[in-house]
């Protein structure tokens, strides 16, 4: 048996006799090879061994060859206890991109090298299947103190093939360096804070992203930012400046969280151990680009708090994960700016006499500087502000404090502290304000509506150094510092809002706001509308720590919503966070090269949105802003964005006409009758793709949209008109949506037009369109005789849907007769086409254009236009014929002579399904791709088709508007 001869062959080397017999019978092919393409550069390949030949099989030979003809290589595979009980799997690696190999398998062992098996095919992926991510968007970078900068930055366009694992930071000092420095450490998230750093000094950094099959092309470069340096956070000797001697971190947490923070030996004597404890550890939530997980269920009744280890805990978003040492498993903690259950967003910071928020070091405040605070106080004791030379209240500070009841402002330049107390209590439960103000070492306190309470510092020094984080509601070394401050713990109750040097300070986390980290910080508007129900699907909303606004849906108003109105004339207010939100008319791809918006608008407040829309999947957006008092118009196709601005400022409480248009990556902004502005996106891409709505007046969500679009505030004022490539688009009805959107005061409010006429608001005056069979300003005059000859205004048609004159206007042939007189040199006489006009759709047109009367027709092929000039504006009357045989045609007016002309192509036929306009049509500038912006000012009569059928102009109508009997 073979078996037998294996054993031969192995205790028997020397039968050569045998050699023959064992080539005969050679190790056969493995079993069950199967192919797999790994990534662009490798394949898999795997196989079962054949089990009659187990005891004599040594190892596997892998040949590979690229096709058609190419490279061979030769891999061993040695056999291992693994192979005889599973399948057999290798990885060939570093192969040629989107390549075929032929690849067969062949055993060896005692008895030589076995058969290989026949060739397969495998390739590997193309380049697509393997692409590493794009750049990260240009980091956002912030001065934390004089040896430490905040980056922030957002994932690019695209993950690439695979997602993104961490990402890389590199460095470059402009005025020192000329190479990039690398820092080694990967970033797992899309913040951290860079430690170490020299004083007064300019940074840039660049970002790239990293996946399996590579790393990104660079972000764009930061403009430099420099560190913090005596100017900014006072004078003083940097070498002494130790952040926290401790190493316990301030968080609370035993734990070493450094990851969040990166140090940089660049300052001499500071170890990294005593740096990375510093309270600028910033928690920043990391959202790599994948699908959420469920989230894992809680242990008993304390959210969060899990029987399993971190490993394999799924936290909330907004959240990150510890070893819960009390209960033996984990606990998600929630990041600053986060709280309760599942870890939601905080507006309006409370804080529990062992909370504490940081925002950077008072800025420019050396000499002079004034705080404001509003607070409402659940104890009569705690810490509301504190900001010195370091965390222990030794040298510089200055600090704000409840002490039984009474606020105690205490500041020291270096030789002894100031300490003025205001004379009367805060009440507990109540809201309070109070400001603080230092001009070297005089200084004054004031509460509420109180005479303010001066004091003095004692020495001659007048300037503070300012090299701790500005503490808010606490610190983490609060009991340390109640010989300085007066108190031993943090403040317990709400804060509200907070002032520095007349700027308000956005207290939310950075990078939004400018908290830079806090601890264990809830919402003071938590409890607001738990007893509010807001009408007619409105949702109340904490706009205060203690009060609320009902978002009230278009059309219902009222402090429930509980009212519901008709909106005519749309008035946004920023104090309310109005929009409104109207979906695009048409189909996305009608926009992506050119899209022109005409606006007419009154603005209460310099700054605001107008308008806004973007996509989700790329970094396309438009967007026309207020800033300032200039109008902005910033868009971006996807490789760079275009801000272009008004040459001036417009006034406030007055009407705007704004014409905004975009034709590829170039576009146009003109305000009223300043000077057009132009400007062109960078970059290569030409088109845009909004997946979002249209957005007027505000947006739902101010931090989601892109950064780089200046969309920051609501629109104060009112937005009478918007316009889209000469399509009015209604803000009051329809498919339009929106939060608090009211009615200015307006004449259309009150609905003036009678008879179902509509009211169209003209700045601060109107008009009235009145339906046929009305008249008057107000359409309250019934007509009661009969029309003969109609008037037309300019904005009047008429319309015909019956089928022996429709068939008239089409086919092969037509003829047409009227009398018509006009004032205006330009209007529509006739019209009939498709609605809207597509390129090459058929129509028949007549009408005056600058002064001359033009017969156009377009039976598919290409449009004729036939123009016969005059002096047709006089106010008398005129003839007119005008006629068709298929492509030929021919106009004929008074005695002027006739003209002819001739389609081009080949068609002959005029197809059309809509009816017949005279006089004008609705929105004639969309309907008749701009041929015609107005409709005929003056009468029509007589109106014939083909020779014999006369047309009683008004009786025969369907519908018009504005239509009156022709005087004279």
């Amino acid at each position: 048996s073979s078996h037998d001869i294996g054993n031969l062959l192995f205790f028997s080397p020397y039968l050569p006799s045998l050699s023959v017999f064992v080539y005969t019978d050679r190790l056969s092919p493995p079993l069950d090879i199967q192919l797999d393409t790994i990534n662009c550069t490798a394949f898999r390949v795997r196989w079962k061994m054949p089990r009659r030949h187990v005891s004599t099989i040594t190892g596997y030979k892998v040949a590979t060859h690229s096709r058609p003809v190419g490279s061979a290589s030769l891999m061993e595979v040695p056999l291992s206890l693994d192979m005889l009980t599973t399948v057999s799997d290798v990885e060939i690696g570093n192969l040629k991109v989107n390549t075929k190999y032929g690849v067969s398998v062949g055993a060896y062992g005692w008895a030589g090298e076995g058969r290989p098996s026949m060739p397969r095919d495998v390739s590997t992926a193309s380049h697509e299947m393997c692409m590493p991510p794009s750049p990260p968007t240009q980091p956002v970078v912030m001065a934390v103190s004089d040896t430490e900068l905040a980056l922030s930055w957002q994932q690019g366009e695209s993950e690439g093939s695979a997602p993104v694992l961490h990402f890389l930071v590199a460095y470059i000092r402009p005025e020192m360096d000329t190479e990039w420095t690398y820092i080694r450490e990967p970033i797992i998230t899309n913040s951290m804070v860079l430690k170490g750093l020299i004083p007064e000094t300019e940074y840039q950094f660049v970002v790239r992203a990293v996946n399996v099959h590579g790393v990104s092309p660079p972000s764009h470069i930061n403009n430099p930012v420099r560190t913090l340096g005596p100017s900014d956070v006072g004078s003083g000797d940097y070498g002494r400046y130790i952040t926290d001697s401790g190493i316990k971190d301030d968080d609370g947490f035993d734990v070493d969280d450094s990851d969040y923070d990166v140090f940089i030996e660049e300052v001499n004597s500071l170890s990294s151990e005593t740096l990375t404890s510093s309270p600028f550890v910033f928690n920043p939530s990391t959202t790599l680009p994948t699908t959420p997980p469920t989230m894992s269920p809680w242990k008993g009744d304390v959210p969060r708090v899990y029987d399993l280890t971190c490993d394999d805990t799924v936290c909330p978003p907004d959240s990150f994960c510890l070893s819960d040492f009390d209960s033996g498993g984990s606990r998600c903690h929630c990041n600053l700016g986060r709280r309760g259950d599942t870890c939601s967003e905080v507006n309006f910071p409370r804080f529990y006499g062992y909370s504490h928020m940081t925002f950077e070091p008072l800025k420019n405040s050396y000499q002079t500087f004034q705080v404001t605070l509003e607070f409402k106080a659940d104890s009569e004791d705690g810490l509301l502000l504190y900001c010195g030379e370091n965390e222990h209240g030794r040298g510089d500070f200055i600090s704000l404090a409840l002490v039984r009841g009474k606020l105690h402002y205490r500041f020291n330049c270096g030789t002894g502290a100031a300490q003025i107390v205001s004379e009367s209590r805060i009440v507990v439960g109540q809201w309070h304000t109070v400001t603080v103000f230092r001009d070297g070492m005089s200084g004054w306190l004031r509460i509420d509506n109180d005479t303010p309470i001066s004091g003095r510092s004692q020495g001659q020094y007048t300037k503070i150094t300012f090299r701790s984080p500005l503490y808010v509601g606490g610190s983490p070394s609060v009991y340390w510092l109640v010989r300085a401050t007066g108190t031993n713990r943090g403040f317990v109750g709400c804060i509200q809002s907070l002032t520095i040097n007349n700027k308000a300070t956005d207290i939310r986390p950075w990078p939004l706001g400018r908290a830079l980290s806090g601890a264990d910080i809830g919402e003071c508007s938590d409890s607001v509308c738990d007893l509010v129900t807001c009408a007619n699907g409105g949702v109340c909303f904490a706009n205060r720590a203690d009060g609320y606004i009902c978002l009230c849906p278009l059309g219902f108003r009222g402090m429930l919503c509980e009212e519901s109105f008709l909106l005519s004339s749309p008035l946004f207010n920023e104090t309310v966070f109005s929009y409104a939100v109207i979906p695009w008319p048409q189909f996305s791809q009608s926009y992506l090269s050119f899209m022109e918006f005409e606006m007419t608008f009154r603005p209460s407040q310099p700054d605001g949105t107008l308008l806004y829309s973007e996509d989700a999947g790329s970094d396309d957006f438009l967007a026309i802003n207020l800033v300032d008092r200039y109008v902005e118009f910033r868009f971006d196709c996807g490789s760079g964005e275009a801000a272009i601005r008004s040459q001036e400022q417009i006034s406030l409480d007055s009407w705007h006409e704004l014409r905004v248009s975009r034709t590829a990556k170039s576009g146009i902004l003109q305000v009223d009758n300043q000077k057009p502005m132009e400007g062109i996106a960078e970059g290569a891409f030409t088109q845009i793709k909004c997946s979002s709505p249209l957005y007027i007046g505000g947006v739902p969500e101010y931090d989601k949209t892109k950064r780089t679009a200046g969309v920051v505030r609501p629109f104060t004022g009112t937005i009478q008109k918007l316009v889209l490539n000469d399509r009015t688009i209604p803000i009051t009805s329809g498919s339009a949506g929106g939060i608090n959107v009211a009615n200015s005061e307006h004449p259309c409010v009150k609905s003036p037009c009678a008879n179902g006429g509509t009211c169209r608001p003209k700045w601060d005056g109107y008009e009235c369109d009145c339906p046929l069979g009305y008249d008057g300003k107000h359409c309250q005059k019934a007509v009661t005789e009969a029309i003969e000859i109609p008037q037309f205004i300019g904005r009047s048609y008429l319309t015909y849907d019956n089928k022996d004159i429709l068939k008239r206007i089409s086919g092969s042939r037509n003829n047409l007769f009227m009398r018509f007189k006009s004032t205006a040199k330009d209007g529509l006489l006739l019209w009939r086409g498709e609605s809207p006009m597509r390129p090459n759709s058929d129509f028949l047109a007549m009408g005056l254009q600058d002064g001359a009367l033009t017969f156009s027709y377009n039976l598919g092929s290409g449009a004729a236009n036939i123009v016969v000039n005059g002096t047709f504006s006089d106010g008398k009357w005129h003839r007119v014929k005008a006629v068709r045989d298929g492509q030929s045609g021919k106009l004929t007016v008074d005695d002027y002579g006739a003209k002819t002309g001739r389609s081009p192509g080949k068609m002959r036929q005029l197809n059309i399904n809509g009816p017949l306009y005279v006089g004008g049509m609705k929105e004639i500038a969309l309907h008749t791709n701009r041929q015609y912006m107005g409709g005929l000012v003056g009468c029509v009569s007589h109106f014939t088709l083909s020779t014999d059928y006369h047309l009683a102009l008004v009786e025969d109508a369907a519908d018009g508007k504005n239509i009156n009997t022709c005087s004279n």
